[in-house]
């Protein structure tokens, strides 16, 4: 768990907000106020000014820390000089355990007597300024924004009053026997549920959208196990259904959604191809007593914020496989095309590493504004795809002097993958095959 500290600066009526650049581990593309870690450090007390004696050192030093280096601000100096009007903790949020990197994070609110004028650090800042709480609020509320839940909560708190000290609830809450839900952005509800996917990841993304009056559309549910399908359940009583989509015919985004698609009574919307291999690789026993919709490229599912959604090709990691997106190409569901963090496996079946890389530049060049994965965290811009055909290029060059030189597969293996576990060498050397299927359609081999 790591500790970590935000700063909500205030002046006046107005709050001060970055948006995170798109290329960082942690929450990247996401509009956040500035701070980050408590290092071993920051124990040494920074100052000895009354107004935040309540509060550990620790805190006041890393807040004083992390504003001074993204930001230029001298907040002991202001602290000295009675330039902070008021400092409180308005809320600790722990990120949920299906993170992949999770913070204790302390959120200070600290009023200023003036405004300051801040020089950015650009390495992590892509942007940033001072509004007022509700207008940053409209920004989520419009589809414009990525935020997490803890710094939602507290817009909407100060833009009810701007005097609080604090916010209650201020994480998000899982009711006893559901599922948690989360919305990075209004309007794409996201459940991140248990399922029998391939490390790291341990859960697959379940979406839940469409606006009201719209079809409301559930897609990928996949738990692991019939304890996790009740939590799914009972997570979905009281919510109207109107249709389940399957991206993809890889169990981790089916599993069990054919018995949901039975007891809500709606159909099963997926492409041609996965229909397919799904009825190979299960049966036709296993799509029976389901009403199945086939839907092809263009197909519009649903509207979000008055936009059509529509399905959208992407075959490289799974021939098959659909993703969707809005018109305005405010986000893109990319399903398997990447995850966060790790990288995605091309198999041996249904993949194909040549239309991988020309789906992945074909998405690039339309540059959507957010790219939701089925596992990990949302991520801002394009930066996923761009360093998902990046790695696959590195690896290529890794490979390539290797094949030619006529090294086996188990050569290459070890080489290029010396530290990987035995258990995912399997699917490492997928991977290497597709790789080397590339290299010998380059030099016109069968």
């Amino acid at each position: 768990m790591i500790e970590a500290v935000s700063a909500i600066l205030i002046h006046e009526s107005e709050v001060f907000a970055i948006r995170r650049q798109p290329y960082l581990r942690a929450f990247p593309g996401y509009h956040a106020f500035p701070g980050g870690k408590i290092d071993s450090d920051d124990e040494v007390n920074c100052t000895e000014v009354e107004l935040v004696q309540e509060y550990p050192a620790s805190h006041i030093t890393a807040l004083y820390r992390e504003l001074s280096e993204e930001l230029e601000f001298d907040l002991v100096e202001e602290l000295d000089r009675g330039g902070v009007r008021n400092i409180s903790l308005f809320g600790t949020a722990i990120t949920p355990a299906f993170e992949a990197i999770r913070f204790r994070a302390y959120y200070y609110k600290i009023v200023l007597e003036q405004k300051p004028l801040f020089k950015f650090d650009t390495s992590e800042i892509a942007e940033g300024g001072w509004q007022t709480a509700a207008n940053l609020y409209d920004l989520y509320l419009g589809g414009q924004a990525l935020m997490v839940v803890p710094m939602r909560n507290t817009l909407l708190k100060l833009a009810q009053d701007i005097r609080a000290t604090n916010c209650e609830p201020f994480n998000f809450e899982v009711p006893q026997g559901e599922l948690p839900c989360i919305e990075f952005m209004d309007g794409l509800k996201m459940f991140p549920i248990p399922s029998n996917t391939l490390p790291p990841a341990t859960t697959t993304n379940a979406l839940l959208l469409g606006d009201k009056g719209q079809p409301q559309v559930l897609v990928d549910p996949s738990p692991e196990s019939e304890e996790v399908y009740t939590r799914l359940t009972n997570t979905l009583s009281g919510r109207h259904l109107d249709a389940i989509f399957i991206s993809h015919h890889h169990p981790d985004h089916h599993e069990r959604a054919f018995d949901l698609a039975r007891e809500k009574n709606v159909p099963v919307l997926l492409g041609r191809i996965t229909l397919e291999r799904l009825k190979l690789s299960y049966g036709d026993d296993y799509v029976v007593a389901t009403d199945l919709k086939i839907i092809d490229e263009g197909h519009k599912i649903t509207r979000w914020k008055g936009e059509a959604v529509r399905a959208f090709e992407l075959p490289g990691h799974d021939d098959g496989m659909l993703g969707l997106v809005p018109d305005n190409l405010a986000w893109f569901f990319v399903a398997d095309l990447v995850q966060n963090p790790g990288t995605v496996v091309i198999p041996d079946s249904g993949g194909d590493l040549v239309d991988y890389l020309t789906t992945l530049q074909r998405l690039i060049k339309l540059d959507p504004k957010v790219i939701l994965p089925s596992h990990g965290i949302a991520s801002g811009g394009t930066e996923l795809l761009k360093q998902a055909y990046q790695h696959r290029m590195e690896r290529e060059n890794q490979i390539r002097p290797l094949y030619l030189a006529g090294a086996s597969t188990e050569v290459i293996l070890n080489s290029v993958y010396p530290e990987l576990r035995e258990d995912l060498k399997w699917l490492a050397v997928q991977t290497i095959h597709q790789h080397i299927r590339k290299l010998k359609q380059e030099a016109g081999q069968n």
